[in-house]
């Protein structure tokens, strides 16, 4: 028996069904997002010039739910990002610095993936009381890389995500530490472009979770 936080990089069954739960819950977040369950009603109430038209899809897309629909781009595209990484053998996982993992640690800490392969022939495996297998070397708690991480240059030549996507992602998981206030956009080509971002960024988000769906390990 393996033990589940570290199965994925030891067991092919275990492997699978982790990615498949991994990239079902990413897509079932994305899909939760207020702004693009909306989108339609959003759209036509943004444009309107009547200000008695801009009804509640308006006012919780643009201000009480925008927060929180941040936060599930975030999540989503954090979760998707791993499972492609684990589909593509990367370590997930944060290692432990102590002198036999060194060389990995270092690695990882500079903010460049670590194959799983050379880490478990590595590091080797052991058993913990319940009897179940667990990978050595890394962190107590078993956390995982920093989404951040994920967004570099170095993940994303595995990743591979659309450059523009991924740079509106960068820009949104920023603006989640910051205060959300209402904006209120001015003129037509400012709404416009508004609503572009924001089309692509949907569309972009859905077509990609729907590839990797379509992915077999």
């Amino acid at each position: 028996m393996y033990f589940e936080d570290t199965s994925v990089y030891l067991d092919l069954n275990k492997k699978k069904r982790i990615l498949q739960e991994l990239e079902h819950n990413a897509f079932r977040t994305i899909k939760s997002v207020y702004l693009f369950k909306n989108f339609g009603d959003y759209i036509k109430q943004l444009q309107s010039d009547e200000q008695e038209d801009k009804k509640e899809v308006y006012w919780n897309a643009s201000y009480y739910e925008k927060l929180i629909d941040h936060v599930k781009i975030s999540i989503a595209f954090e979760t998707y990002n791993k499972a492609v990484l684990l589909r593509q053998g990367i370590l997930v996982h944060k290692i432990k610095k102590q002198t036999d993992t060194k060389p990995f640690f270092n690695v990882q800490r500079q903010g460049k993936p670590v194959s799983a392969l050379n880490f478990v022939s590595s590091l080797g495996t052991s058993t913990n009381k319940r009897n179940e297998i667990y990978l050595n070397g890394l962190t107590p708690h078993f956390e995982t890389i920093k989404y951040s991480d994920t967004l570099n240059d170095e993940y994303q030549a595995i990743i591979g995500l659309n450059t523009d996507l991924l740079n509106n992602l960068k820009e949104i998981n920023q603006n989640r530490n910051r205060l959300h206030f209402f904006t209120e956009f001015k003129g037509a080509f400012e709404v416009n472009s508004h609503i572009s971002k924001w089309a692509f960024i949907k569309k972009q988000s859905f077509d990609t979770f729907e590839s990797l769906l379509n992915t077999t390990v």
